[in-house]
């Protein structure tokens, strides 16, 4: 689900390059906070950095916004690095001679940087790209879900949905794809973790989050027609087979006795799935293919 992830993640930060942009042209021009808190998240994923604000302590502090004061490095965030705002940075770090606490300087546009070889070997001028990248190369998905939930905290996203159907369909198809659905009840190990399993599908598709982390969109945020009736067909058969393990519970207890008759029942609803997931799956160009055990 990682790349899935990463284009969840480019999108956001789009979607936050734009809100700050309109800002800036109605006349908002004071974006700080909102980038100053923001990059903390993202320079702690990209840079291990553990960063602290400045101007929380003393507003206005020069030259710099955010500091990590055990690895000596200091970031100051703005939403056009342009060679300007760069030499204006250089001079004020130079003046308040902050290099004898800080071996680096980081400046970060949000919006534009530019690209300049006349800098000093301690400073580094970032793109919200690079940083983006440095993150995708970390590798590890949960690095990134926590940037764009961090993403999400600053922005109300819940009807602004910049992902795009046949991205989140891949979510949810990846999902899918796991051994609640796949295994033959012959084969199914433990009832209790294959309906935590089908719960989170359920949950992908009503909400577009599993375990309340934000993952793709809602059902209701579709568009396409073909998908929103796949979607819902799942949902509704995923919820069949819940409820025949919920008849076959022992009271108040974990233990289930399901006869072998909706044992095979709940086999050809996962198939039934399985059959819809790879049809869809075709139907838009993707490669997902699920096949039962």
């Amino acid at each position: 689900m990682l790349e899935q992830t990463i284009k969840n993640l480019s999108y956001d930060v789009s979607l936050v390059q734009l809100y700050i942009k309109t800002c800036q042209d109605a006349g908002f021009t004071d974006m700080r906070r909102l980038l100053e808190s923001l990059c903390i998240q993202l320079f702690k994923a990209s840079h291990g950095l553990v960063l602290k604000n400045k101007n929380l302590l003393n507003p206005n502090f020069p030259a710099i916004d955010l500091v990590d004061d055990a690895q000596r490095t200091a970031v100051q965030v703005t939403s056009n690095a342009d060679s300007r705002k760069i030499r204006h940075t250089l001079t004020m770090f130079e003046n308040h001679k902050l290099a004898k606490d800080y071996d680096a300087l980081m400046i970060l546009g949000f919006l534009k940087s530019s690209k300049t070889t006349a800098l000093p070997s301690y400073c580094t001028v970032l793109s919200i790209g690079q940083l983006v990248s440095a993150v995708a190369d970390k590798n590890d998905d949960d690095l990134v879900q926590h940037i764009v939930d961090a993403l999400q905290q600053h922005t109300d996203f819940s009807r602004i949905h910049p992902y795009d159907d046949r991205n989140c369909l891949e979510i949810v198809l990846n999902c899918i794809d796991r051994n609640a659905i796949k295994h033959r009840m012959s084969c199914e190990g433990n009832y209790h973790d294959m309906v935590k399993g089908l719960n989170e599908i359920t949950e992908l598709i009503s909400k577009g989050t599993i375990n309340n982390r934000s993952k793709g969109k809602a059902l209701d945020d579709f568009q396409d027609g073909s998908i929103k009736r796949f979607l819902i067909a799942v949902r509704d058969t995923i919820g069949r087979i819940v409820a025949i393990v919920n008849q076959c519970r022992h009271g108040e207890s974990s233990f289930v006795d399901i006869p072998g008759r909706q044992m095979r029942e709940i086999d050809e609803m996962k198939m039934k799935i399985i059959c819809l997931a790879n049809e869809i799956a075709h139907e838009h160009g993707l490669l997902t293919r699920i096949h039962m055990m």
